[in-house]
């Protein structure tokens, strides 16, 4: 019964007004970021045990391509080469699939201020998305592995023929479109029951649709990674390790998951989690 009341924890509380306005959603973006910190913390901790290979394959990619990045001047050469590295690396696009899988269906549920067992849903989530989430990560390695091929021999014959400048414009644009089309992805894959083909049908309309949006997002994942690389390359894996990817995955679901609920959840059956069910049963 608790004292007088006071500690009884079954009592019902004031609840939330039904005609209160709606929290704007900048300002609820650090509320909960900062009530759920720690927690983003032990997911990324999760998510870099998972992804090491993937994470590796990523480094090695961008290390190889920045070798073949030279704009004459050595020093806007080094700040080209850093801010490159942080693209590449800022959306973990190859990926060891079925670890992205479980580390995005706890970032979405945060980012719906929904309970997540870090460990047990993520488990469960990339047992759940296994197959896809195996066939997306190949596919984006065969893409990646184009673009990087593409970019760099383009950029390198550039100086040649204007066709060469025009078509590494294209492969720049197509591979920054590539990168937001990834903000809706796995999203969609962990929550909706949906064909590859669809997946990627509707990331690329949403990238599209939602170009502006997309590229805020996407310039602070950059900022994100270049500022903790410029600041300190000694500390940068510290907050690789603890911080960076939990506090990007966790900036795209909130702001990408809203317009995936208004635009898919009518049109397509939504997946039911069975991991926090099967610990109540």
């Amino acid at each position: 019964m608790g004292f007088f009341g006071m500690f009884n924890y079954n009592k019902d509380g004031p609840g939330v007004d039904k005609d209160a306005p709606p929290k704007n959603r900048f300002l609820l973006f650090f509320e909960v970021f900062v009530r759920k910190f720690w927690n983003i913390v032990r997911s990324n901790l999760l998510f870099v045990a998972f992804n090491l290979p993937a994470i590796a394959v990523a480094y090695f990619i961008s290390v190889w391509m920045l070798q073949k990045i030279d704009v004459g001047d050595p020093t806007y050469n080094s700040v080209i080469k850093i801010a490159f590295m942080a693209l590449i690396l800022c959306i973990p696009v190859i990926t060891a699939g079925p670890a992205q899988a479980g580390f995005t269906y706890v970032m979405r549920n945060y980012s719906r201020e929904e309970h997540a067992f870090i460990w047990g849903d993520f488990k469960d989530a990339a047992k759940r998305n296994f197959r896809q989430s195996l066939v997306i990560s190949l596919i984006d390695i065969l893409i990646m592995a184009v673009f990087a091929v593409d970019i760099v021999i383009y950029g390198s014959m550039k100086d040649q023929s204007a066709f060469y400048l025009v078509a590494n414009s294209f492969m720049i644009a197509a591979f920054i479109l590539f990168l937001m089309m990834h903000m809706y992805i796995y999203p969609m894959l962990i929550t909706f029951k949906l064909s590859i083909f669809q997946i990627y049908k509707n990331a690329l309309i949403f990238a599209i649709i939602r170009f502006l949006p997309n590229l805020g997002i996407l310039i602070f994942s950059v900022l994100v990674m270049f500022v903790t690389m410029m600041i300190s390359p000694m500390a940068a894996p510290i907050f690789f390790l603890f911080v960076n990817f939990g506090l990007i995955g966790f900036t795209i679901n909130f702001f990408v998951f809203p317009s995936l609920k208004k635009y898919i959840s009518d049109g397509y059956e939504e997946k039911q989690g069975t991991g926090e069910k099967n610990r109540e049963s």
